[in-house]
């Protein structure tokens, strides 16, 4: 059977989708473990989590200012993209550096590899919303979802099992640790080729045309009295303070507490995406019968009872349960937050509209890490995750008071854009 060209496009952008979690999920679960091996202490692992989003901070808005003049997107992405790749070049190099900078420059690698990488999140989203709107981007978005989940969880695996079983000392594990980066190279060129093989409807193409004529001053104030877009973006960036506050902390009790090594750490990530990958369709199914704002709200309620959970063990075939429940809520939670977005854009400047969003989950992502550091040492991993329980259940009522509210705020306030 011959493949429409949005079919094809679906497809390409899929395979993308697949490419790119593949590399996440081949360091990201170990990147922090890649410097623990290295000699790093708590600070560093702090920086590892909130250096990345300050530099998004920093060229967010001005860089996606100038990309929203580009016509071209796809052309943008795949730059991007290749770009992205040199950094995992690089870090495969830095334990050839000596002792006393091999750690700076591997933080600093870390953090600046997120000026492409933030970029492209932002263009690849406005490339995407220029290509499907309504249901059928709400399915396909599912669907690279859905299936980067699973094969990011069999790279998790992978290299999880490899990193345990194969190296015999930190030495060794370190060069393994080479090799991943240096494939994680390779696979970004082929990410980047599936990219430029997706095809966009002339009609979108020209409405991206049309309507990104470039941005001035004024559309400064547009973006801040568009009451739906603020609100949201407050709602979201209130419950990510509280979710990025915990991430160094869950590292730090899985390697300190639950003494986990790579494979185990690996295993984490293997449960949780498995049971993502099990529950965009469902998730999906609802946010199609019921709408994004209820999906965005469980969600985000699901995720508040992981401090809870983990304090309840210290067991890692409990954490390893504890996983499956946090993936069907991170599912739920990533899928709406998109789609959620793609229908309160307006239909200009949709590019400019996403870095800002982006930004204000950015300046989280930089300064929670830090507090929920700070707090670990204060007050020990028990009072810290119990506050950043807390903090999580009331910022994910936000989503259900928008959600109640949402109907009182005037439809022509915000054109629906996908």
């Amino acid at each position: 059977m011959k493949l429409s060209n949005a079919q094809k496009t679906a497809l390409f952008l899929i395979l993308e989708g697949i490419a790119a979690a593949v590399i996440l999920n081949l360091y990201n679960p170990f990147t922090q473990m890649f410097a623990k091996r290295m000699g790093a202490g708590d600070i560093h692992i702090a920086l590892i989590n909130s250096l990345p989003q300050l530099v998004a901070i920093l060229v967010l808005i001005p860089c996606s200012i100038y990309i929203d003049k580009v016509r071209n997107k796809k052309l943008a992405t795949c730059l991007l993209i290749l770009f992205n790749s040199l950094f995992y070049a690089l870090i495969a190099f830095v334990p050839f550096l000596p002792d006393g900078i091999r750690l700076i420059f591997y933080v600093l690698l870390i953090g600046l590899m997120n000026w492409p990488g933030s970029l492209y999140t932002t263009t690849w989203q406005s490339f995407f919303c220029y290509t499907f709107s309504g249901n059928e981007a709400n399915r396909v978005y599912s669907l690279r979802s859905k299936y980067s989940a699973f094969f990011g969880m069999l790279a998790a695996l992978v290299a999880g099992y490899i990193l345990a079983v194969v190296p015999k000392n930190d030495s060794q594990r370190v060069a393994v640790y080479q090799i991943i980066y240096a494939a994680c190279f390779a696979i970004s060129i082929f990410q980047s080729v599936a990219l430029s093989k997706a095809k966009q409807e002339n009609s979108a193409v020209q409405a991206c045309e049309i309507t990104d004529s470039g941005f001035r001053m004024k559309d400064f104030r547009e973006i801040f009295s568009n009451k739906r877009f603020i609100i949201y973006s407050l709602c979201a960036f209130a419950f990510h303070v509280s979710w990025h506050m915990g991430w160094p902390l869950f590292f730090i009790y899985h390697t300190d507490i639950v003494k986990a090594n790579e494979f185990q750490l690996g295993m984490i990530s293997v449960i949780g995406g498995l049971s993502q990958f099990l529950s965009y369709s469902m998730w999906n199914r609802v946010v199609e019968k019921k709408g994004g704002s209820i999906v965005i709200f469980l969600g985000a309620l699901g995720l508040a009872m992981n401090p809870f959970l983990y304090l309840m063990t210290n067991h890692i075939l409990f954490v390893l349960l504890i996983n499956v429940f946090i993936g069907v809520a991170v599912a739920g939670f990533n899928l709406s937050l998109f789609c959620n977005l793609l229908n309160i854009l307006p239909e200009n400047k949709k590019t400019v509209y996403i870095s800002f969003f982006n930004t204000f989950i950015n300046i989280s992502g930089f300064a929670s890490p830090l507090i929920g550091v700070w707090m670990n040492r204060h007050t020990g991993i028990v009072k810290a995750f119990l506050i950043i329980g807390l903090f999580r259940i009331i910022t994910s009522m936000f989503f259900a008071i928008r959600w109640f509210t949402d109907k009182s705020i005037p439809a022509d306030s915000c054109k629906r854009s996908c």
